[in-house]
């Protein structure tokens, strides 16, 4: 009896809850919507200019952007005699991608710029499916140990980063 009634004030609630969304209230007082709005009307030409190309509503996709490793890859290097790369690879669409050296990265916070070590290319814009080994090159203090290198693009959700994360 006890989960009779508790199903039936369940329901209840639920289609007191869907009468609300749905604008039916007790209001003794009748509840005016707003009517449909005519836009007003295009003024008559006279030219016969030909009609302007339809839009499309669909945004531009942005692709990913993911590193691969190749023969010189090092994540471990001399800080006197910075020599690496990496292999920057578009997928799911073109990605224009911008890089940068830091002195400390999380997924949260990114640190300082690095000067003294440079990556080349430092931007550029990938098709789909291409690809680009960027080499990182320089001198990095010792007693630091650590560096990261981002390569940052724009996606629609945001703008991620591919991170090569570097010690000496």
């Amino acid at each position: 009896m006890k989960v009779r009634r508790t199903v039936r004030a369940a329901a209840t609630v639920a289609a007191a809850a869907l009468l609300i969304a749905c604008g039916f209230t007790r209001s003794p007082q009748p509840q005016s919507r707003p009517g449909p709005q005519n836009p007003a009307p295009a003024p008559a030409t006279t030219s016969a200019a030909p009609p302007a190309p339809a839009r499309t509503t669909n945004a531009v996709r942005s692709g990913t952007l993911s590193t691969r490793t190749t023969a010189g890859t090092r994540d471990r290097v001399s800080c006197s005699d910075i020599q690496t790369e990496i292999r920057l690879v578009a997928s799911n669409g073109p990605v224009a991608w911008t890089a940068r050296v830091v002195d400390r990265w999380t997924s949260t916070s990114v640190g300082n710029p690095v000067s003294s070590v440079s990556v080349s290319p430092s931007s550029g814009t990938l098709a789909d499916g291409a690809s680009v080994v960027a080499r990182i090159r320089g001198t990095y203090p010792a007693s630091k140990q650590r560096f990261w290198v981002l390569f940052e693009y724009e996606t629609n959700a945001g703008s991620p980063s591919a991170v090569l994360d570097v010690s000496c």
